[in-house]
């Protein structure tokens, strides 16, 4: 895993800062290495974070729940599956943002589930070198989501908090798959290959995605080539020692 080539196309801007770039570029607030690690303290604000995209996924403080942006709104998916939305004041540790801007468009008329839909997605983009934002709707026979469960203090590594999950499986449910798709040389900056979280169409329930069941979707894919990370200036990550490689784990914890 070549992670030095992937903090290469990283620029590190201060919280203050906004360009025009900003709005063409993939936000984070954090390495996802951080958040396996066990940082859960929340270091940016749904208020700041509204100022760096309308479309994203992430989690709250204290891994309270999962975390989907969609048309500019903030949800909060709480551990029994039900969405709300989320205050300003409200903060996360790790997001990933941006300003939701087509590249493409297509659709499937094909049943297909999740490891079908990657590879379909796949063959559309040009390249699998960039990073490529992905929203997803239709109708789902099935899908398989879960919620993490809010932790407390001292933080495990999530590879064990995530052991008290929820999962839930939803059927014949109408909604969006929110993601996206990180190539192999961002692991341990984002999730390598394709992310989704999921919000019903009429806003109550939702989740991390593990797997679904799809027909006649309708795909639209947001090509980037700019990627801006704010590193957390918390006393916890500062102070924390980032040791061994969280590949497996990860793969683990995403599946």
């Amino acid at each position: 895993m070549n992670k030095i080539a992937a903090l290469l196309i990283i620029l590190f801007l201060p919280a203050c800062a906004h360009s025009s770039a900003q709005k063409d570029a993939v936000f984070q607030n954090a390495p996802i290495d951080a958040l396996m690690a066990g940082c859960y303290a929340g270091t940016m604000s749904v208020g700041d974070l509204k100022e760096r995209g309308d479309f994203g996924l992430g989690t709250l403080d204290a891994l309270d729940g999962e975390m989907v942006v969609l048309d500019g709104s903030f949800y909060q998916i709480k551990q029994d599956g039900k969405a709300e939305l989320l205050q300003k004041t409200a903060t996360s540790p790790f997001a990933t943002l941006v300003f939701f801007k087509p590249t493409f468009e297509f659709s499937s008329g094909e049943v297909m589930d999740y490891k079908e839909l990657a590879a379909f997605l796949d063959k559309k983009i040009p390249s699998p070198n960039l990073i490529y934002a992905v929203k997803v709707e239709g109708e789902f026979s099935v899908l398989k989501v879960r919620s993490a469960a809010r932790q407390e203090k001292p933080y495990r590594a999530l590879t064990e908090a995530i052991n008290e999950q929820k999962i839930f499986e939803l059927k014949n449910i109408r909604g969006t798959l929110v993601g996206f798709r990180y190539p192999p040389y961002m692991g341990g900056v984002n999730v390598p290959g394709y992310h989704f979280h999921f919000l019903s169409a009429d806003k109550t329930i939702g989740g991390h995605v593990l797997d679904l069941e799809g027909k006649d979707l309708r795909i639209e894919v947001d090509q980037n080539r700019v990627f801006l990370m704010e590193l957390p200036g918390t006393e916890e990550f500062m102070k924390f020692r980032f040791e061994g490689d969280s590949e497996e784990a990860l793969a683990k914890v995403e599946k």
